[in-house]
């Protein structure tokens, strides 16, 4: 499912199957994450700990360096503020982030509610694993060749291509080769964020 979910976005920019967010759901639940949907029921000034897709990021002029960011999960958005300090202090995260995960105070004001941001975390690695998060099933049957190796009969590759023997020879190669060829393409699929400039 996170390999659907993951092509998904990479041709339509969203998916109907799933939210990336859901797959980590069981890890964030485990740390005190909370849902932005939840945040309705949570008092002001309460410490809380949410995380999501960067939406937008926005640093108006007139905000005296304060920046905005919207978090999106599976249940919905959350307004994240971000006061110049500790923007200065996550630049990187806050900039160059996919996922974000975000411990702060609640401001609720008139029914509108944000997450003062005090500190940040790029949730970005744990988003590209999800391609290779399934329901324990396995997506291959067990008559298939990549379970139960056979010889391969074809030409070889040619003595003077060391990579591919390389490659051939160290399985271990192979799979870190077809793991950054994943994480390239997981990465690309998700939203970078609209940003201010």
């Amino acid at each position: 499912l996170g390999e659907h979910v993951i092509t998904d976005y990479q041709t339509l920019n969203f998916s109907l199957k799933a939210h990336p967010m859901s797959f980590l759901r069981g890890d964030l639940r485990a740390r005190k994450f909370v849902q932005n949907e939840e945040l309705t029921r949570i008092r002001t000034n309460a410490w809380v700990r949410v995380a999501g897709l960067v939406l937008v990021r926005q640093r108006p002029g007139t905000a005296s360096g304060v920046v905005f960011a919207t978090l999106e999960d599976e249940t919905g958005v959350a307004n994240i503020v971000i006061w110049p300090k500790v923007f200065e202090a996550f630049r990187k995260i806050v900039l160059g982030s996919r996922a974000i995960a975000v411990r702060g105070r609640v401001q609720s004001q008139e029914g509108v509610i944000h997450v003062i941001a005090h500190e940040l975390k790029d949730l970005t690695p744990m988003m590209l694993e999800i391609s290779d998060r399934d329901l324990g099933l396995g997506g291959l049957a067990n008559a298939d060749e990549v379970r139960r190796p056979i010889e391969d009969h074809r030409a070889k590759s040619k003595p003077g291509s060391s990579l591919a023997r390389l490659i051939s020879e160290a399985p271990e190669v192979r799979r870190d080769l077809e793991k950054l060829t994943r994480e390239k393409a997981t990465k690309g699929a998700l939203p970078k964020g609209r940003n201010f400039h």
